[in-house]
């Protein structure tokens, strides 16, 4: 649907909303206080009349940030998949926590008036046109970045600590973050002999080359990403003939989803038993991580580097018992 498009059909149910609003009184009026403006990453400044407390992003990662944040009460829905603990760090955290929804481009126009979000916070691929849709509803809308490194991860938490009023909050996230991280840096600098290279299996064909999150993982927790290897840059396709060539040491493959809205566990068993790749020795190294690890953009990523070592290497080099949601309050 090109701009023009998308422009009618927001005003449509512009209309709709407005009419919504006047059945049931309105927005609730915002609490008294001077209110503050937040430069987002495509330069957007966006009006805050106060902290936001009802907040919608419907997105595992940045869910995720939000809880290091503030409580779960603050967040106005959560992402069905943050309540598969598979696939997420903060499923007993949001367990209680309704509606549970899709990407936030899939929320219906009536769940987003339910909710009421004081602000509504989106990746940085989401259009220009969808954006200002949501702010001609009235929503105040903070575009993130790009998560493409560790940099870009903490740029994010700094903006949405800012939005929020939590800056404090968000240093502290970033300082366990680091402190971790250099740990972890420690025990992988005693290793020797080459790296072991690792394949991802994964649904999404076009994933995990450089500039993705995941390279970005693979390379802190000393793997040599096979995708990488290839040449390939995230959103590039891999085919089966370039997993051969690769040829890897073992496949990394993600544990068996509960939520499942992509066919995750069907695509990850027929990729294995593809004829084509009968007769690498990868096959017989086959790595389990859970998809918390493999897709991990989120201050957790500390934890995603010493999982994805630990199976790259096939033994514990790190503990992962005392694994809990990095947050920077009590």
């Amino acid at each position: 649907m090109d701009g023009l498009k998308v422009r009618r059909v927001w005003a449509a149910l512009l209309l709709v909303w407005l009419i919504l609003l006047a059945g049931c009184g309105g927005m609730p009026k915002e609490e008294a206080g001077e209110g503050y403006t937040v430069v987002d990453a495509r330069g957007n400044e966006v009006y805050l009349p106060r902290p936001p407390r009802r907040i919608l992003a419907a997105n595992p990662g940045y869910d995720t940030i939000l809880l290091g944040l503030v409580p779960p009460e603050y967040l106005a829905a959560v992402n069905i998949r943050d309540t598969d603990p598979e696939v997420s760090f903060i499923a007993d955290e949001v367990k209680n926590i309704t509606p549970q929804v899709r990407e936030i481009l899939n929320v219906p126009l009536e769940v987003i008036i339910q909710t009421k979000p004081d602000l509504i916070i989106v990746p940085g691929w989401v259009s220009a046109d969808h954006v200002e849709s949501y702010r001609q509803l009235g929503y105040p809308v903070l575009v993130c970045g790009k998560i493409k490194s560790m940099e870009t991860l903490k740029e994010n938490i700094r903006l949405i600590a800012k939005a929020l009023r939590r800056e404090t909050e968000g240093e502290r996230i970033i300082a366990e973050m680091d402190r971790q991280l250099a740990e972890t840096d420690a025990v992988l600098a005693t290793l020797s002999g080459p790296k072991p290279v690792g394949m991802l299996v994964s649904q999404m064909k076009n994933f995990g080359g450089t500039g993705s999150m995941y390279d970005v993982l693979c390379t802190r927790a000393r793997i040599e990403n096979g995708i990488a290897k290839l040449g390939l840059k995230n959103g590039d396709p891999l085919s089966k003939e370039l997993v051969v060539k690769a040829n890897p040491d073992f496949f990394l493959v993600s544990g068996v989803r509960t939520v499942d809205l992509s066919g995750a566990n069907e695509a990850h068993q027929r990729f294995l038993s593809d004829p084509a790749l009968a007769g690498l020795p990868a096959l017989q190294n086959i790595r389990i991580v859970s998809d918390r690890y493999i897709y991990c953009a989120s201050q957790q990523c500390a934890y995603s580097v010493k999982a994805l070592a630990n199976a790259a290497y096939g033994r514990p080099l790190f503990d992962l018992s005392d694994e809990h949601l990095i947050k920077g309050y009590e």
